[in-house]
């Protein structure tokens, strides 16, 4: 799997790493069953966490982190992007939401403010809650409309790598 990373500091002792992990082509074919029209379709799973995941994390990291992944969308104009909310567990004050929960409202309130860059980048997303009640998290996919109509290969795939 080829993978594109960064690291992105805080500017308070911290960072983010993010990778973008591409699929072979081999595992398009065989485990989206792409069809060829769109085999040169790029599918990429997102991976972000914290460097030293003990500390906090200064919120320009995060800002940084959306430019660069709007960046990658510039870059691979032929890719759809999945996130997926970790399950790890995480410390909060907010006791009232389950960590993913917490995670997925952080992921939200950064992608709303970047909406209207992905807008003019003709980027859509749909959102999934993948795996069995109880032990879900939560998901997006991010396509351009020309890959509408395979959306739901890279949706089948999410749901059955975190339902088995």
């Amino acid at each position: 799997m080829e993978s594109v990373e960064t690291l992105i500091p805080d500017n308070e002792g911290n960072h983010l790493v993010i990778v973008l992990s591409f699929y072979e082509d081999s595992q398009k074919i065989d485990t989206f069953q792409i069809p060829p029209e769109f085999s040169n379709l790029e599918i990429a799973d997102i991976a972000i966490e914290k460097l030293n995941p003990n500390y906090t994390l200064g919120l320009s990291a995060f800002h940084l982190m959306c430019r660069w992944l709007i960046e990658q969308f510039s870059l691979f104009p032929n890719a759809v992007f999945t996130f997926i909310c970790s399950t790890d567990p995480l410390e909060t004050t907010h006791g009232k939401i389950t960590p993913e929960q917490y995670r997925w409202n952080l992921f939200e309130a950064f992608y709303q403010r970047n909406i209207n860059k992905l807008n003019i980048l003709g980027i859509e997303s749909q959102d999934i809650v993948v795996g069995p009640y109880g032990y879900q998290t939560f998901a997006r996919v991010f396509y351009r409309s020309r890959h509408a109509p395979i959306i739901h290969l890279v949706i089948d795939h999410i749901n059955n790598k975190y339902t088995h």
